[in-house]
C-alpha cells in the first residue's frame, strides 16, 4: 500500500533520484559505488587485515604477510579515493539546478526532461576532472601523510592546480548536492583564513596559495578534516545499512505495523506518521527525505481522515526532524559529536535516547489533544492491516534492535554495525522470495564460519567483523547463481543507493572540514566563543538563547552535519565556560550537554521559518500553504526548541553524567519532573485543549508562557505549571460536559 501511494506521486526528492538510472552512464555511477564500497570495505574498515588475521589463524602466517604488506595503503591515500569517488559520482547523479521544493506536477515533469532524463556531456567532463585531481591527492597522500604536510620537491605547481580544481569542483557539487547557502558561508569562513595570513604573514599570494592547498587540500585541516573522516570511517557503513534495511521491506513493514497498532487512536493516521517516521528517520538521518518518503503515504492519510493539509504536513515535518535525535543510527552529525568530545558513540547513543523519548511522547501527546480538539477519530477496522499477520515477520526489526543493544554495551560503531549487517542478511534472505533448503543453507553457512573463525583463534570482536564482511562480499558474489541472483541484486542496489544517498552528507562534512580548520588555524573560534560570554553577561539562559539562534540562523539551507560543525566550535565551548563557571557543573557533564544543546538547535533550522526545509517539504506533499504549515510545524514541535535547555542546565538527562558518577539520580529525576511540567503546560496553551476545550485565548497564552519559562528546572516555577495544567483541566472538563 505504502509502494503504491510513492509510486504515483513525483515529488522533488523523486524526480533527483531518478537520475543517471539509465544507459552507459548507469554503469558508470554503479562501477563508482563499486570501487567506493571496496576501498571502504578493504582499507577504512579495515577488512584486508582482518581478512590477514584470519589466513594467519588458520597457519599460514608467510600469506598472512605478503596480504598486509601488498594490500597496504596511507590513511591520506585512502580518504583521496573515496572522495574521488563520492565527487564524480556527485556530478553524474545531480543536475546543475534542483527543482523547487514547491514546484507542480507539471514543472517537474518538464523538469525532469530538461535536467534528468540524460546526463549532459559538461557533467561528465567535471566528474572525470574531480576524478583526477582528488586520485591526484591520494598519489601524493603517502609522502604527505609522512612529511608532516609538505609536498613532494618539485611538484608544488602541479599540486596547486589540482588542489584549486579539486576544491572549485568540491564548491560547485556541493551546491548542487546541499544548497548554496552552506557554499557561501564556507566560502566566508575561507575568505577569513586567507584574509588572516595575508595581514599576518608577509608571505606572496603565491605561497599563501601553496599553503592554503597543503592546509585545505592536502593536509587534514580542509576538506578532510574530522568531519569527512568520520564520514568515510563510520557514517557510510551505517548509510548502506540503513538503505539495505529498507531495500528488504523494512520501511514498508514499519509503517503497515504501526498502521495497525495505532490507526485506529483519536488522529491514528497522525500517530503512524509520528512513530514511523521516528523509526525510518533512525535509518535515514534526513528530516527531508524522510518527508519525501513516509510523507507520501500518512500526509495523504491524515488528510483523509480530517485533518487539514496545513496541520498533516506539518505533523509529518515534527516527526521526521525527530529521526536525527533518534538512536541508533541518528543524523550523521552524532558520530562527529563523539569524535569532538572523545567518547565512544555508544555514549552518544545512550545520552539521546531519553530526551528524543521525550519528544516523540510530547509529539504523540500534543496530536491527540489536537484530534480531540477537531472532534477526529480513528481508523475504522476494515481500513487496518492484520496485525497477528504482520507479527509473523517481527523478525525484520531484529538488526534494528541488535545494533541498538551493541552500541549501548560500547561497541565500536563499525563493529556494531557489521553485526547487525550478518543478522540483516539472514532477515533479508528469509524475507525475499525463495526456497526454504535455500534460505537455510545460507543461515547455516554464516553460522559455520563464524564458527571456524572463532575457534581458529580470532577473538569474539575480530570473529563478528570477519564473518560479517565475508558473508556480505560472498552474497554479492552469488550473483552469480540462478536461485541466489535476486538477493545479491538487492545488495548491490543497496551499495549504489547508499553511495548516492552519501553524496550531500559527505561533502557537506567536507565543506565543514574547510570551516572548522579556518576556524582553528586563525583562532577565530576561542575569540567568538569568548565575545558571545561578554555578550550574554554571564547569564547562562541568554548565551543558550544566542547559540540556539545562532544555530537555527546558521542551519537556515546548512545541512546539521555543516551546522553542528561551526556552531560546536564557536558556541558549545562557551556553553561549558558558562555551565561550569556559573552553575558549578562538572566539566565532562557540561560538555556533553553543551554538545547536545547546538546539536539539537541545528536540527530545528529544519523546522523553523522563514527556510524550514522539513516543513517546506510537508507543504509539497499536502499541497498546503507555505507558512500556516511551518507555524504549525513549530507548534507541534515546540518540545525540542525547550528540551535543549532543561539538559544544557541539568545533563543528569543525558543520563551518561549519572552513571559516570559525576551526577546523582535526583538531578535526573529532577530534569524529568521539570520537562514533564513543560510539555503538560505548554502543550495545553498551544493546543487549546486539555480535558476539554480551552476557549480563553489570555489563558492559553498564561499556559504556554509558564510552561515554557519552567525549563529554567526553578522549583516554585515547575509547581506553578503543574497547579496551572491541573487548574486548566478540571475547568476545561467541567466546561466541556456541561456544553
Amino acid at each position: 500500500m505504502a509502494n503504491q501511494q510513492k509510486s504515483t506521486q513525483l515529488t522533488p526528492f523523486s524526480v533527483v533520484q531518478m537520475r543517471a538510472r539509465t544507459g552507459v552512464v548507469k554503469w558508470v555511477v554503479f562501477g563508482l559505488a563499486l570501487f567506493m564500497a571496496l576501498i571502504e570495505i578493504l582499507y577504512v574498515m579495515n577488512f584486508y587485515t582482518t581478512f590477514a588475521q584470519f589466513i594467519e589463524s588458520l597457519g599460514f602466517p608467510q600469506v598472512a604477510n605478503w596480504i598486509r604488506q601488498t594490500l597496504h595503503v596511507s590513511s591520506r591515500s585512502v580518504l583521496g579515493l573515496v572522495m574521488a569517488s563520492i565527487i564524480s559520482v556527485g556530478f553524474l547523479i545531480f543536475p546543475v539546478r534542483r527543482p523547487p521544493l514547491q514546484a507542480s506536477d507539471e514543472e517537474l515533469i518538464e523538469y525532469k526532461k530538461k535536467y534528468v532524463d540524460r546526463v549532459p556531456i559538461y557533467d561528465i567532463i567535471l566528474a572525470a576532472l574531480a576524478l583526477i585531481a582528488f586520485i591526484y591527492q591520494a598519489h601524493l597522500g603517502a609522502y604527505v601523510e609522512a612529511n608532516e604536510g609538505e609536498l613532494p620537491p618539485g611538484s608544488e605547481n602541479i599540486a596547486l592546480i589540482f588542489a584549486m580544481i579539486g576544491t572549485l569542483l568540491a564548491f560547485e557539487l556541493t551546491r548542487r548536492a546541499v544548497g548554496p547557502w552552506l557554499a557561501g558561508v564556507v566560502a566566508f569562513f575561507l575568505g577569513y583564513y586567507l584574509f588572516y595570513w595575508k595581514t599576518s604573514t608577509f608571505l606572496s599570494p603565491y605561497d599563501i596559495g601553496l599553503k592554503w592547498a597543503k592546509d585545505m587540500y592536502y593536509s587534514s585541516y580542509g576538506l578532510f578534516n574530522i568531519p569527512f573522516q568520520v564520514m568515510a570511517a563510520y557514517v557510510f557503513a551505517f548509510l548502506f545499512f540503513g538503505t539495505f534495511l529498507e531495500r528488504i521491506g523494512i520501511g514498508e513493514y514499519i509503517t503497515t505495523l504501526m498502521l495497525g497498532l495505532f490507526g485506529n487512536k483519536p488522529g491514528g493516521p497522525a500517530k503512524v506518521a509520528i512513530v514511523s517516521s521516528g523509526f525510518m528517520g533512525m535509518l535515514s538521518g534526513s528530516s527531508v527525505a524522510n518527508v519525501f518518503t513516509t510523507g507520501t503515504f500518512t500526509i495523504p492519510l491524515m488528510k483523509r481522515s480530517g485533518f487539514p493539509p496545513e496541520v498533516a504536513g506539518a505533523v509529518e515535518a515534527s516527526a521526521s526532524t525527530g529521526g536525527q535525535i533518534m538512536p541508533p543510527i541518528m543524523g550523521a552529525a552524532a558520530f562527529i559529536m563523539a569524535s569532538f568530545i572523545g567518547r565512544p558513540y555508544g555514549d552518544i547513543v545512550i545520552a539521546a535516547f531519553i530526551p528524543a523519548t521525550i519528544y516523540f511522547m510530547s509529539l504523540y501527546y500534543f496530536v491527540d489533544l489536537e484530534a480531540k480538539r477537531l472532534g477526529l477519530r480513528g481508523l475504522s477496522k476494515e481500513q487496518l492491516p492484520n496485525v497477528r499477520a504482520m507479527l509473523g515477520k517481527i523478525y525484520l526489526l531484529s538488526p534494528i534492535v541488535l545494533i541498538t543493544v551493541l552500541l549501548v554495551l560500547r561497541l565500536p560503531p563499525q563493529h556494531s554495525v557489521v553485526a547487525s549487517l550478518s543478522l540483516a542478511l539472514i532477515a533479508a534472505a528469509w524475507a525475499l522470495e525463495g526456497k526454504l533448503s535455500y534460505k537455510i543453507a545460507y543461515t547455516i553457512s554464516i553460522i559455520v564460519i563464524g564458527l571456524i573463525a572463532y575457534f581458529a583463534g580470532m577473538n569474539l570482536r575480530a570473529t563478528v567483523y570477519f564473518t560479517g564482511m565475508f558473508f556480505l562480499i560472498l552474497s554479492v558474489l552469488l550473483i552469480l547463481t540462478r536461485e541466489y541472483r535476486k538477493f545479491a541484486h538487492v545488495i548491490l542496489d543497496s551499495v549504489e543507493q547508499a553511495v548516492r544517498n552519501s553524496v550531500p552528507v559527505f561533502m557537506a562534512a567536507a565543506l565543514a572540514g574547510v570551516v572548522q580548520g579556518s576556524l582553528t588555524l586563525t583562532g577565530l573560534s576561542t575569540m567568538l566563543g569568548q565575545r558571545l560570554v561578554e555578550f550574554a553577561h554571564n547569564n547562562i539562559y541568554i548565551l543558550l538563547l544566542l547559540i540556539g539562534m545562532l544555530s537555527i540562523l546558521v542551519g537556515m539551507g546548512v545541512p546539521t552535519t555543516a551546522n553542528y560543525v561551526i556552531t560546536s566550535l564557536i558556541g558549545a565551548s562557551a556553553v561549558v565556560i558558562a555551565a561550569t563557571s556559573m552553575l558549578g557543573l562538572p566539566e565532562k557533564a557540561a560538555i556533553l550537554g553543551a554538545h547536545m544543546f547546538v546539536f539539537y538547535y541545528g536540527i530545528l533550522a529544519d523546522l523553523t521559518p522563514p527556510v524550514a526545509l522539513a516543513a517546506f517539504a510537508g507543504a509539497t506533499v499536502a499541497r498546503s500553504d507555505f507558512w500556516k504549515t511551518a507555524v504549525n510545524a513549530t507548534r507541534f514541535g515546540f518540545t525540542k526548541y525547550v528540551l535543549p535547555f532543561v539538559f544544557a542546565v541539568n545533563p543528569a538527562m543525558l543520563v551518561i553524567p549519572v552513571l559516570e558518577g559525576y551526577m546523582s539520580v535526583t538531578d535526573f529525576i529532577w530534569s524529568l519532573v521539570t520537562i514533564t511540567a513543560v510539555v503538560i503546560t505548554a502543550s495545553a496553551g498551544f493546543a487549546g485543549y486539555f480535558g476539554g476545550p480551552i476557549k480563553n485565548k489570555a489563558w492559553r497564552i498564561a499556559l504556554s508562557i509558564i510552561g515554557i519559562i519552567a525549563v529554567t528546572g526553578n522549583k516554585y516555577l515547575v509547581g506553578l505549571a503543574f497547579a496551572l495544567s491541573l487548574a486548566t483541566y478540571i475547568i476545561a472538563k467541567k466546561s466541556s460536559e456541561h456544553s
